[in-house]
């Protein structure tokens, strides 16, 4: 699904050569963000959609990868070396020209100018709340993006991602087919309206909480959700809390509360080996909605119990 939609769900690894054009990112922390500098491209830059706290900060890391590659210098803008972000005061200037710092701007110490070779990427910061439509779908395919919150240290978005298609209105459903060809052709009327059906929701790093709290998307039948379990076992849970990680004994109620909805878990911690996780889920009677996510391969029994 993320393929066709041209999404990548956080930035911490290149896994292979596709570089999609509709990023989101949870949260700062580098293992979510660590190679988003690797998906930047002047000729077709992506949209990349954060937090609205991490905003600058992700501009910045992207930024600075940009001049590390063109050698590191910050240059003023009268020198033979191609500058890329530079700090300039009226004195730099003879004249007033490009480059130079406008008469609006003699109040402040400094004008910021930005090198086109900066120009590899368009942030869309977000709040919990906030819904976005991914631009870079082709019709008929039309999909959003609704934020909320995550329970984490940091600033923490998940995702809902919907389908958005064409629905009768309520008002003409009783009417029969030449009735509302009628309605449509002689008389011009819209008969339908778009409506949002949950596909998938992602959640980076959070706290149990956050589906225990019985999103609406979950009431609505979201048929998956991606989410972190980070810690298996009971003895682990002082650490879950004080990091705000999930641990597997606050997921499985919620797991358990919404059968219809296959929940694939994800971000484990490096203390458990592969096989520990493996061997964690197959000595419980673990429901049948559960997808194991591990070093990318999900556990296929537990799809074939899903589908059986």
């Amino acid at each position: 699904m993320a393929h066709l939609l041209n999404l990548l769900l956080d930035a911490g690894l290149c896994v292979n050569n596709l570089r999609p054009k509709h990023i989101f990112l949870t949260h700062g922390h580098s293992d979510h963000t660590l190679l988003t500098p690797a998906f930047a491209k002047r000729s077709d830059p992506p949209d990349i959609y954060c937090p609205a706290e991490m905003k600058d900060a992700i501009d910045n890391f992207i930024n600075a990868k940009t001049m590390l590659n063109e050698g590191g210098g910050i240059w003023p803008p009268k020198s033979k070396s191609p500058y890329l972000v530079y700090k300039q005061s009226s004195s730099d200037c003879e004249d007033e020209g490009e480059g130079c710092p406008s008469e609006s701007d003699q109040n402040e110490p400094t004008s910021t100018k930005t090198h086109p070779l900066l120009k590899t990427h368009i942030i869309h910061p977000l709040s919990p709340g906030s819904v976005t439509t991914l631009p870079r779908l082709p019709p008929p395919q039309s999909y959003t993006a609704t934020a909320f919150a995550c329970d984490h240290t940091v600033p923490c978005l998940g995702y809902l991602f919907s389908a958005i298609t064409p629905k009768l209105k309520p008002e003409y459903r009783s009417l029969s087919g030449p009735e509302l060809r009628a309605l449509r052709q002689d008389q011009g009327v819209e008969i339908t309206a778009p409506v949002a059906t949950p596909v998938f929701a992602f959640l980076g790093d959070t706290t149990a909480s956050t589906l225990a709290s019985a999103p609406e998307w979950l009431e609505q039948g979201v048929k998956v959700v991606i989410t972190e379990c980070s810690f298996l076992e009971e003895k682990h849970r002082t650490q879950a809390e004080r990091t705000m990680h999930t641990i597997w004994g606050d997921l499985e109620p919620v797991v358990r509360r919404w059968p219809e909805t296959v929940f694939v878990l994800m971000h484990f911690s490096m203390r458990y080996s592969d096989e520990d996780i493996r061997a964690f889920f197959r000595a419980r009677d673990v429901p049948g909605n559960v997808v194991v996510w591990v070093d990318g391969v999900g556990d296929e029994a537990a799809v074939e119990r899903k589908k059986s």
